[in-house]
């Protein structure tokens, strides 16, 4: 006697939602995000950039800094 395993369920589609479905909101949206993100990884990219060129700034503290603005360029880009 086979046993059926009756709780599977299978998806045929699914649905993504964005967070508008209003089509004159999603450009400006879409500027504010990339706005927001850009900033982001150029603030980053120049805090290693201005810690790795600087040899004043080689210290333990400027050491962690680098590292955590490493770890937040990669989460922010995710």
């Amino acid at each position: 006697m086979a046993d059926i395993n009756s709780s599977v369920i299978t998806v045929k589609e699914f649905v993504l939602f964005g967070i508008t479905e209003c089509p004159e909101l999603q450009m400006p949206l879409f500027a504010i995000f990339l706005l927001n993100y850009s900033i982001t990884l150029m603030g980053n990219l120049g805090i290693i950039l201005l810690i790795q060129t600087d040899r004043q700034l080689h210290s333990p503290m400027y050491f962690f800094l680098t590292h955590l603005a490493f770890v937040d360029l990669c989460y922010s880009s995710l």
